[in-house]
């Protein structure tokens, strides 16, 4: 691999020097309370879950999903109301991404700067700043830690608990498009416009090894197992195994890959799938082992942008739906069953609901409804997530640090910022 060139910009030097910026608490009143909408979006909701999307008309919106009563059902099939309960102008920016880690929403953007809210207190929390020299292209979040990918070729490393910035991972050569953390929380994933894919030991926060691709990865993906990963292309997808990275399904179509998701079924023996959203108004699944295309259906009127997936049950006494998020370029979001697509039904069945949020939508995440008591297996998960983040891992982060805090902060107040002399 070639090595990074000695000489560095004044604002590389900087950017490395500086002072580690922390979380910015703001006075104001939380803008999650403060969008006006219909009264029966605010007080107390119970919601069954909620997705959230970025745009670029700089908003975030979060659109809450009940399943209906059954009085209130036409067909057997269980379906979804779906209601705004926040419209927030949330960046100066176009909205990159969007994710939810726990209780916190953060959202990444063209400005430059990593928005924090708190979904379960619906609070504006802070922002995060000045690490970052270019666009937030992706966050991630798995147990104390959150990562933020840029157009300024870096990686960052957050901690939850106080929202301090920890590391900087520098590895790559062009802008960072896409990350992911493999899921035992010890490693993770990149690819970028330089046209490679590195792996990151999240142990000690350094390069693992670096692959180079045939063309520039936008998106990358691990399957449940972490034995495998998917790397999505313009036109293709590839899969490739951990063990030696070589490719082992290789799916093509025509039409332009914008989104891609790993899916494992529970009713088909686990069998695992690769779910892509298209420029042709087309979700397709593929079957991850073969690269067969097992269905298709043109659920939008114009292009897939963005799909996401979660879990919910309609009733006590049901079993949990696999709910597919999808969104089209012109803000329309449609909830689809996505056993129901893979058998093939009637898109009258397999369509749960659906909402237009009139804006051009740019990425979306979705997370349980927190009215809702937490189910034990979402406490475990978190439980497991935590322990994950071995104390080894946790002071190998933390020893990047240039100035640990050592007081709690007041989040009523803003922080403020220091340079070094």
């Amino acid at each position: 691999m070639a090595t990074e060139s000695k000489k560095r910009s004044r604002t590389d030097q900087e950017t490395l020097t500086e002072k580690p910026t922390k979380k910015q608490t703001l006075e104001s009143d939380s803008a999650l309370d403060s969008i006006l909408l219909p009264s029966n979006a605010h007080a107390e909701d119970n919601e069954d879950f909620r997705i959230v999307t970025g745009t670029y008309e700089r908003i975030l919106y979060g659109i809450n999903a009940y399943w209906k009563n059954k009085e209130e059902e036409s067909s057997t099939t269980p379906k979804l109301r779906m209601d705004p309960i926040f419209i927030i102008p949330a960046h100066t920016g176009c909205i990159r991404t969007v994710n939810i880690g726990g209780q916190f929403l953060a959202s990444g953007s063209t400005d430059e700067v990593i928005r924090l809210y708190d979904v379960k207190k619906r609070k504006e929390y802070g922002s995060l700043g000045g690490q970052h020299q270019g666009d937030v292209t992706d966050i991630q979040f798995y147990g104390k830690y959150m990562l933020s990918a840029s157009d300024d070729k870096t990686i960052c490393i957050w901690r939850k608990s106080d929202w301090e910035y920890l590391k900087t991972l520098k590895g790559h050569k062009g802008r960072v498009n896409s990350v992911a953390i493999h899921p035992s929380g010890k490693i993770a994933l990149s690819v970028s416009t330089d046209r490679t894919v590195i792996v990151w030991n999240l142990m000690t926060a350094r390069k693992a090894s670096i692959n180079k691709l045939h063309q520039e990865g936008l998106f990358v993906s691990w399957n449940k197992n972490g034995d495998k990963y998917a790397i999505m292309f313009d036109r293709q997808i590839k899969i490739y195994n951990v063990a030696d990275a070589e490719v082992t399904t290789t799916i093509s179509h025509r039409s332009r890959f914008l989104c891609m998701r790993y899916y494992t079924s529970k009713t088909t023996t686990n069998k695992e799938y690769i779910i892509s959203g298209h420029e042709d108004k087309t979700i397709r699944i593929w079957d991850a082992s073969t690269g067969d295309l097992v269905t298709e259906f043109i659920g939008h009127k114009l292009r897939v942008k963005t799909i996401t997936l979660i879990e919910s049950k309609p009733s006590n006494d049901q079993d949990p739906v696999s709910i597919l998020v999808s969104v089209s370029s012109d803000g329309v979001i449609k909830c689809w069953d996505l056993e129901a697509v893979l058998a093939k039904k009637e898109q009258e069945e397999t369509l749960l609901g659906e909402y237009n949020t009139k804006s051009r939508v740019t990425c979306c995440t979705a997370h349980i409804g927190f009215s809702k008591s937490v189910t034990e297996q979402q406490q475990q998960k978190e439980e497991k997530q935590e322990k994950k983040s071995s104390p080894q891992q946790q002071q190998s982060l933390e020893k990047g640090q240039q100035t640990p805090s050592k007081k709690k902060k007041n989040l009523k107040k803003e922080t403020t910022k220091t340079k070094r002399n």
